[in-house]
């Protein structure tokens, strides 16, 4: 079974939103002037979901860590099963 999550903000800095898309999905850091690469794990781990648009995620499986890491930010979501 799989799950689509939907989430929103009613309003939120740019710097907030940066943080929280960071966090969530992993980020390439840069050091030395680009000489070295770092990807920087986030919550979702890389295999276990798709991002179908900019605030649509398809996940494989149960988002239990996630809804509480969504309520830290007061993020609006909804969460629906997909019968595939």
């Amino acid at each position: 079974m799989k799950y689509i999550l939907i989430y929103g903000f009613k309003s939120i800095s740019p710097k907030k939103r940066l943080e929280f898309n960071r966090k969530l999905y992993g980020y390439l850091d840069h050091s030395n002037f680009g000489c070295y690469n770092y990807f920087r794990k986030g919550i979702l781990k890389p295999k276990t979901f798709e991002r179908l648009a900019k605030s649509v995620v398809l996940m494989n499986e149960k988002p239990k860590d996630l809804i509480k890491f969504l309520k830290s930010y007061k993020a609006n979501y909804r969460i629906f099963k997909v019968v595939s």
